[in-house]
């Protein structure tokens, strides 16, 4: 013979939880790792726009557009 849980039981050991989980280990070290490739990314936008005096035209656009999506280094 089977036997169904109460669903009252389970609600009441979820209610004890009051403080949030924090993330695991792995969560934690690809969330660093997403944000280093983030700022790495961004540090490289600003190194090209620097050489090209802060002005940004549709071919200089282009050309980072291809630099980025060609290498890897940034991905959508």
């Amino acid at each position: 013979m089977s036997v169904l849980a109460h669903t009252p039981d389970f609600a009441y050991r979820r209610a004890q939880r009051a403080t949030p989980r924090q993330p695991g280990t792995l969560r934690r070290l690809l969330d660093r790792y997403l944000q280093w490739r983030q700022r790495r990314v961004e540090q490289d936008i600003a190194i090209r726009l620097g050489l090209t005096s802060g002005h940004i035209t549709d071919e200089i656009e282009r050309r980072m557009n291809e630099h980025f999506f060609s290498n890897g280094s940034f991905r959508v």
